[in-house]
């Protein structure tokens, strides 16, 4: 068989455009101090997620993540594939956590993969273009805000960034040697661990979250690109075994996924996307909450579709420019490619959806702020060597301000002290009634430890004919105004208005900036 690399095996594999400089020399061999920076950025980013862990309190996903964990394994499988979820995330947690799990506790697992993730693009960064450019991609990802965000927050997201940034290391490497690439695992030579990288990360992606499937798309769009790139530089036979590997890569790929998405399109009695109706409809506003969020180190809002004050607003546009740079750095360049379409195709897929079905929210194109980040160290790079550790000392700095509102605003509802009020003041016989249709899960499983169920001595209801019937018989009633994840609130004074019935409240409480709490006295007797 003849050799990929013309006339002998042992010639050294080429860049990836012949005849063109690469920007930066990304050496495959790493010393000390790319280990120290690594482990450095990993712990910096792991203590970023980890102050205030438990401050906020749970909203409505994370309920139902301490509420299936709780489920036994069958249920637990029935309920995940009839909510459109893998359950395999479930498993993995329920096998960590202790019996009652705090707030804190059960976040924990995503602080620890969010920083993994952190390690993980720092050594992309530095195989592409760097030391100094993996080094600021990490940077970017250990204190972007929204990153922290989903790194304290007990759900999936996080795993599934860390197993793309897995993925998208093995692409990187595939693309920087793509003669390599076409050897397999088999012969001398070959990329075995960048293609067990991909197709690891890739299959764990796809069976932990159904927001991977666009990575699929990406990454095949970059096999391609190689491929391609085999048959116009190298020899057939390149093309010809790389495409093979391609191939059955792709078949254990559609084997180890497609039963799972068979299971959650049954169970889902092929309803799929009737799960997205809370999603709003696509905008310029929406555009840019997602935009600012996900990519320009803006903290979003929770439960509303919004972006927090801005702690430093020049970092922003100076991010943007770094991935724009980045990119152009990487012109003509397979990696570029590799990033540029790993960075793309998400937000592209979800934009041509939202055209028919709404889909754009931050969490959704979370993955996607790996190659952004990468792309923008790649832009920082382009510095000259002398004003490099001054640019670090100040974006570092400007990150940390940037990060410090998320700590300090109010991110979730607080239907923690609403259970904990209610618990003290409702009696036998109280009604409480709520407008938002999961809050007696959140009351429910928000309530404090030790209590005895709210429901065992008031009535929770979302009727409010029932809640006005019952007051006419001698019941107070609590009517609680306030919502449990994204969606539109009804305005305190509408919510007022229908509770005309009931007179005046007795007393107004605020229990933080979503929910208020209005108790209204019963009727005099007779």
């Amino acid at each position: 068989m003849p050799s990929i690399y013309a006339d002998t095996a042992l010639r050294p594999p080429l860049p990836s455009f012949v005849g063109e400089r690469r920007p930066v020399a990304g050496g495959a061999g790493w010393s000390i101090r790319d280990w120290a920076w690594l482990v450095l950025l990993s712990l910096l980013a792991l203590a970023a997620r980890c102050i205030r862990l438990g401050h906020q309190p749970f909203w409505l996903d994370e309920v139902f993540t301490y509420q299936r964990i709780h489920l036994d394994t069958a249920a637990l499988i029935a309920d995940s594939f009839a909510n459109r979820h893998m359950p395999n995330y479930f498993l993995l947690l329920r096998s960590l956590m202790p019996p009652q799990p705090d707030f804190a506790a059960l976040r924990l697992p995503s602080a620890l993969f969010g920083a993994l993730s952190v390690g993980v693009v720092f050594a992309i960064g530095r195989r592409v273009a760097g030391r100094f450019a993996g080094g600021v991609a990490a940077l970017l990802m250990a204190l972007a805000p929204t990153q922290v965000q989903y790194g304290q927050e007990a759900r999936s997201y996080t795993l599934l960034l860390l197993l793309i940034a897995i993925a998208l290391w093995g692409l990187a490497g595939l693309a920087r040697q793509p003669a390599r690439a076409a050897l397999g695992w088999r012969r001398p030579g070959g990329l075995r661990l960048e293609w067990t990288a991909w197709l690891a990360g890739t299959i764990g992606a796809l069976d932990l979250l159904g927001d991977a499937m666009p990575w699929l798309l990406a990454s095949n769009a970059v096999l391609f690109c190689i491929w391609r790139y085999l048959r116009a530089a190298h020899p057939p036979a390149a093309a010809h075994g790389f495409r093979r590997i391609w191939l059955w890569t792709q078949a254990l790929v559609l084997a180890c996924c497609l039963p799972f998405y068979l299971a959650i399109y049954v169970a889902s009695s092929a309803r799929m996307l009737d799960v997205f109706d809370w999603v709003p409809a696509l905008s310029w506003h929406g555009l840019w909450v997602v935009a600012g969020s996900t990519y320009l180190m803006r903290p979003a809002e929770v439960v509303q579709f919004g972006l927090m004050p801005a702690g430093v607003a020049v970092l922003s546009p100076c991010v943007a420019a770094l991935c724009g740079l980045g990119l152009f750095r990487l012109r003509g360049h397979l990696e570029g490619r590799v990033l540029g379409l790993a960075f793309a195709v998400l937000p592209l897929s979800l934009l041509a959806v939202s055209l028919v079905k709404p889909m754009l929210v931050p969490r959704y194109l979370l993955w996607s702020a790996v190659p952004f980040f990468v792309l923008a160290g790649i832009g920082a790079a382009a510095l000259p060597r002398r004003w490099r550790p001054l640019a670090a000392v100040a974006l570092s700095l400007l990150c940390l301000l940037n990060l410090w509102p998320v700590y300090r605003v109010e991110a979730k509802p607080r239907w923690d002290r609403t259970a904990a009020m209610l618990a003290t003041v409702a009696q036998p016989g109280d009604t409480i009634y709520v407008d938002d249709p999961n809050a007696p899960t959140m009351l429910a499983t928000l309530q404090p430890r030790g209590q005895p169920p709210l429901d065992s001595k008031a009535l929770v209801t979302g009727q409010l004919d029932l809640a006005v019937a019952r007051w006419k018989q001698g019941s107070r009633v609590w009517a609680v105004n306030g919502r449990s994840a994204l969606g539109q609130r009804e305005s305190l004074a509408g919510f007022e208005a229908k509770l005309v019935e009931l007179g005046r409240p007795q007393q107004t409480t605020a229990l933080g900036r979503e929910i208020t709490v209005l108790e209204f006295a019963p009727p005099p007797a007779g």
